[in-house]
């Protein structure tokens, strides 16, 4: 049992790892949930609350695109 709770203990760690770097939420913005969940045991690791705005997708830059033209002049 002491080797599941240390593996469950590191993943913890993990989730709050990654969480860590990402912006607190202010309690009245809209927010999501994020659960983190070990897919052996199914057991919740943690949740935590996250700015909406900070996961919603960016767009990506377009790339420009250049075209050769005769100067007809």
């Amino acid at each position: 049992m002491s080797a599941e709770r240390e593996r469950l203990q590191l993943l913890q760690a993990k989730a709050q790892e990654i969480v860590a770097d990402l912006p607190a939420w202010d309690g009245e913005s809209p927010a999501v949930l994020v659960t983190v969940i070990d897919p052996v045991t199914r057991q919740r690791l943690g949740h935590w609350f996250v700015p909406a705005i900070a996961t919603a997708p960016q767009p990506q830059p377009r790339a420009r695109h250049l075209r050769a033209v005769r100067d007809v002049s």
